[in-house]
C-alpha cells in the first residue's frame, strides 16, 4: 500500500469550515476523486485497483483534535487504514486518535518526522500553523536534495495558503531559490484536486544543488 501523509493542524480552537474540508479530504483519499479524471491520467486500471484495493493508507501525526483528527475521521468513516505517528510526549490519554489502525510511538519529534517520511508517498499540507510549516518546508528540502521523490500538495483552502505561495515566489525573484524550485509542490483548491495533483505527479527536473557547489569549490580553488 501506498501511504499518504498528510500535515496539519491539531489545535482543536479552529473555524468549522476548516474541519469540514479535513474530514472531506478524509473521505475523498479512499474515494480517489473522481474516477473518470484519474483515469485518463494513469490509465483505469490503475485507477480501479487504487478505489478497489485501497492502496491509500493515511499517514498523519496521531492526533484526535483539530484538522488532524477531522481527516482521521474521515478516513475511518470510509473503512480505511490509518497510520498514526506520535511522540511519547504526546502520547497521553485524550490527545492520540482513537481509532488507528497502527499507532507508532516515537522517541522525540524528529523520529516522528523521519518516520512519517519513511512510511509516505506522498505529501498533503492542511492549513496549520508553525509545525505543520515546519514539517512542509522539510519536506520540500528532502524533495529538492533528492533524498525523497514524492508529490507535495499545498491544500490552499480559501486562500489560506497565498501569503505563503507570495513569499516562495518573493524568494525564487530574489535568488535565494532556483525558480525550478517551485516545482517542487502542486497547489490545490479542493481535496478531489489534491488527490488529482498526487496520481498525476510529474518529478521536476531541478538543478544538483550539491555538484553546482562541488563545481563552484574547484572553480574557486583552480583560480
Amino acid at each position: 500500500m501506498a501511504g499518504i501523509c498528510i500535515f496539519a493542524a491539531s489545535s482543536p480552537n479552529i473555524d468549522d469550515k476548516y474541519i469540514a474540508a479535513a474530514e472531506s479530504f478524509g473521505h475523498v483519499l479512499f474515494e480517489v476523486g473522481d474516477e473518470a479524471l484519474a483515469a485518463a491520467r494513469v490509465g483505469v486500471a490503475a485507477v480501479h485497483e487504487a478505489v478497489h484495493e485501497r492502496i491509500f493508507d493515511l499517514i498523519f501525526g496521531g492526533g484526535r483534535t483539530g484538522l488532524m483528527g477531522a481527516c482521521a475521521r474521515g478516513v475511518y468513516s470510509k473503512g480505511g487504514r490509518i497510520v498514526g505517528v506520535i511522540p511519547e510526549k504526546l502520547n497521553q490519554p485524550g490527545i492520540p486518535f482513537e481509532h488507528c489502525s497502527e499507532m507508532i510511538v516515537t522517541k522525540d519529534m524528529h523520529e516522528r518526522k523521519a518516520t512519517m517520511e519513511r512510511l509516505s508517498s506522498g505529501f498533503v499540507t492542511l492549513p496549520g500553523g508553525v509545525g505543520t510549516l515546519e514539517e512542509l518546508m522539510e519536506v520540500l528540502t528532502l524533495n529538492q536534495l533528492g533524498y525523497i521523490d514524492a508529490p507535495v500538495v499545498i491544500f490552499n483552502q480559501d486562500g489560506f495558503y497565498d501569503n505563503l505561495l507570495a513569499q516562495f515566489d518573493a524568494l525564487a525573484k530574489a535568488g535565494f531559490m532556483h525558480t525550478e524550485c517551485l516545482k517542487l509542490f502542486s497547489v490545490a483548491a479542493t481535496p478531489e484536486e489534491a488527490i488529482e495533483k498526487l496520481i498525476g505527479f510529474r518529478k521536476a527536473k531541478l538543478p544538483d544543488k550539491i555538484k553546482e557547489a562541488v563545481k563552484g569549490h574547484e572553480e574557486h580553488s583552480a583560480g
